[in-house]
């Protein structure tokens, strides 16, 4: 089984992309759904109310608000979280083993070390301005929290530069068929190659 990661900068098409894998039968894993269901645990909750002080309710808005306006509360955050985000992958991995390729979504794949737990990487781009327009159609859309979100993470450039694979999202249907089914090949001679 390969493992392979899916990353990008916001709002580049990663959820297209796993979403499209999805649909075409291969098993696939979104990092940043599992924090969504790992939100609606009441201990979760809790343990983020206690290590956020600053939030007097429990509000995904306001925790998005808050970590992006400030860098040690996003940091004690990803620190109490990213565990258990890794814990699901290694299952999502062990329960399809007999797979020939998994794909995982991870938005903050490099920045935070979980490269490691890949075997190739993907990253997905597109023009700057493709990318403003999709994420300012999505709900609680900010423009101050997504240029906070810029200087954070890795550029897009860099990333495209550390991964396996580049796919790009600004491309019509038709192109993006073509670029999953040579990256499909691409990884089927690899797992051959192993």
């Amino acid at each position: 089984m390969i493992a392979v990661a899916i990353t990008g900068s916001y709002a580049s098409g990663k959820t297209f992309m796993l979403n499209y894998l999805a649909d075409r039968g291969f098993k696939t894993f979104s990092a940043d759904q599992c924090v969504k269901n790992l939100y609606k645990n009441s201990e979760i909750q809790n343990k983020v109310l206690t290590l956020l002080p600053e939030l007097e309710e429990f509000d995904r808005a306001k925790i998005v608000e808050l970590i992006y306006n400030n860098d040690l509360a996003r940091i004690k955050l990803q620190d109490f979280i990213h565990p258990f985000v890794r814990e699901q992958v290694d299952h999502f991995k062990k329960q399809h083993q007999s797979e020939n390729f998994i794909f995982a979504e991870i938005p903050l794949l490099f920045e935070t070390g979980f490269s490691k737990n890949f075997d190739f990487y993907i990253t997905t781009f597109c023009k700057e301005e493709t990318r403003i327009k999709r994420a300012s159609a999505r709900e609680y859309f900010d423009l101050k929290i997504y240029n906070k979100i810029e200087q954070i993470q890795l550029p897009q450039q860099m990333k495209m530069e550390k991964a396996d694979f580049i796919i790009n999202t600004d491309a019509n249907m038709l192109e993006f068929d073509d670029q999953i089914i040579n990256l499909i090949k691409k990884l089927e001679c690899s797992h051959f190659v192993k």
